[in-house]
């Protein structure tokens, strides 16, 4: 299926079709799996985790910039983009299209009452906790806009939320059984847990709310954590170059980097 905009806006049963679609193949990938592996040896000790985990920490930051450059298509040819990210999706365990549409969101609605995750004043932990129930909300009240505030629509968005959550305990399990406990816990735990917290600090740390109410999107390289974040993540602290140029995979490139700050209103 399509996952772009249009087929957000025009089809009302567009998530709960993709996440029953994802349920599906994720329920029949544990299958596949289970029937290969069996029962599993629930031990968690390995003796590779003090490789496991640096490598952890660079996939927690490069498979997120697949998925982000994948939504935007950046990607060629353009037909790639879809199969790359839907993969870099089961990383993250929630799949491309809610990125998709959330994302094309905070790019319309910066900073806005409309964006999925402004930091507005809060601090990182609550930021962090309550990014995932705002991103729900913008994306609730879009469709409500698009397909009307009745009875239909509210089950539809419960039927989704249902269907969302079992696809992410379908995704845990078919990751648990293809690599197993020990590495489960050393690499795949770590490398998710990374990406929810860096990616998450580069949505807070790069909007800053000015005195006049007005934010500024910053590009951030001045110190040794984000130049490393920077050169494992293709520019992903240039956040103000990204807003600027979103076809650019590594905005930390994009032409006249210097500018730093992007202001909105």
């Amino acid at each position: 299926m399509k996952i772009n905009w249009a087929s957000f806006r025009q089809d009302r049963y567009f998530f709960l079709k993709y996440f029953s679609l994802q349920l599906v193949i994720f329920l029949g990938l544990f299958a596949l799996v289970y029937s290969l592996r069996g029962p599993l040896d629930w031990s968690l000790y390995t003796p590779y985790w003090p490789v496991l985990l640096p490598l952890a920490f660079v996939a927690g930051i490069k498979i997120p910039v697949v998925l982000h450059n994948a939504v935007h298509e950046n990607f060629q040819p353009r037909r790639r983009n879809e199969v790359i990210g839907e993969v870099a999706g089961a990383f993250v365990l929630f799949g491309m299209a809610p990125f998709r549409i959330s994302h094309i969101l905070h790019h319309a609605h910066a900073d806005s009452e409309m964006d999925p995750h402004p930091p507005n004043g809060r601090s990182f932990a609550m930021f962090l906790l309550t990014t995932q129930l705002n991103s729900i909300r913008v994306i609730r009240r879009k469709f409500l806009d698009y397909h009307g505030e009745r009875f239909s629509s509210h089950a539809i968005l419960i039927g989704e939320m249902g269907i969302y959550y079992l696809g992410i305990l379908a995704r845990v399990a078919f990751w648990v059984w293809l690599l197993g406990p020990a590495l489960f816990v050393t690499f795949f735990v770590p490398a998710w847990l990374t990406n929810l917290l860096v990616f998450a600090h580069i949505n807070f740390a790069t909007h800053k709310t000015m005195p006049d109410g007005s934010v500024e999107m910053l590009n951030l390289n001045g110190n040794g954590y984000y130049r490393l974040v920077n050169f494992l993540g293709d520019g992903a602290y240039f956040h103000a170059n990204h807003h600027r140029w979103q076809k650019r995979i590594n905005p930390m490139r994009a032409d006249s980097w210097r500018k730093p700050n992007l202001r909105t209103a």
